[in-house]
């Protein structure tokens, strides 16, 4: 039995397409701001007893954590039937691995020189302004102790990729897909919110986020599959987290 916000397998008219983003933003929305709420009353309940760091780790954890449990519920609620094949894509050998760790170096080696030239030529206004004596309130990654370092390893990683790709390549995706211009409104689609849920980025920061949700987007559609979108994610931000500890 097909629930109310389950998807056509496949749009027939606007109004299917109207009815398919309506039903995403739906979740989309209630994920976000459930997720936001309880990472929310964490810092609040938390604010004296950890140090700030512990507090940022622990929101990153709780609130991916919470996207995570909330976007297999989604494909649930979406794809009631067949909801993990649908989600994940079919099991099987392909090159994506290989075209994922080729993607995530070239991004690595592109990011920086990228975002200083877009940086270079493009006037931001800044809040307050940046000088290298500013204190810092966060500790420096390679600064925090063991245990710290470890777990904020694992966050940025693993946790934050598995969760990112489980919505924007995920049901998101997917769902978007579902409508008659298919890839053409889910791949813009998904890589605009991606990027926009980043713009406390630099305005080179962001178009190196725009481009690797192109490349992530192109992977889910090119294999149909989400494990090597979340391989080529999480050799990003690792690959990346290396480069600045080794500059």
């Amino acid at each position: 039995m097909s629930g109310p916000l389950a998807l056509p397998a496949q749009s027939h008219s606007a109004l299917d397409d109207a009815l398919i983003i309506l039903r995403l933003a739906f979740i989309y929305a209630l994920l976000g701001l459930i997720s936001h709420w309880l990472a929310r009353g964490l810092i609040e309940l938390t604010a004296s007893s950890l140090h700030i760091d512990t507090q940022f780790l622990l929101i990153d954890a709780l609130f991916a954590g919470l996207i995570i449990i909330g976007s297999l519920l989604a494909a649930r609620l979406l794809k009631p039937a067949g909801a993990m094949l649908w989600l994940w894509g079919p099991w099987r050998p392909a090159k994506g691995p290989m075209i994922a760790t080729s993607l995530a170096v070239l991004m690595v080696l592109l990011a920086n020189p990228l975002a200083d030239w877009v940086n270079l030529h493009i006037q931001t206004n800044l809040p307050w302004p940046e000088t290298s004596s500013a204190p810092r309130a966060v500790t420096p990654l390679l600064d925090l102790p063991a245990g710290r370092l470890l777990l904020a390893l694992l966050i940025t990683i693993v946790w934050v990729p598995l969760a990112e790709e489980l919505v924007f390549r995920g049901w998101l995706f997917q769902g978007l897909a579902a409508t008659r211009p298919g890839l053409l409104v889910a791949l813009p689609s998904t890589t605009l919110i991606f990027t926009l849920l980043h713009s406390f980025y630099s305005p080179g920061g962001m178009l190196v986020i725009a481009l690797l949700g192109l490349l992530l987007g192109w992977l889910r559609w090119r294999y149909q599959q989400l494990w090597p979108c979340i391989l080529a994610h999480a050799l990003y931000n690792g690959l990346t987290l290396l480069l600045v500890a080794l500059t």
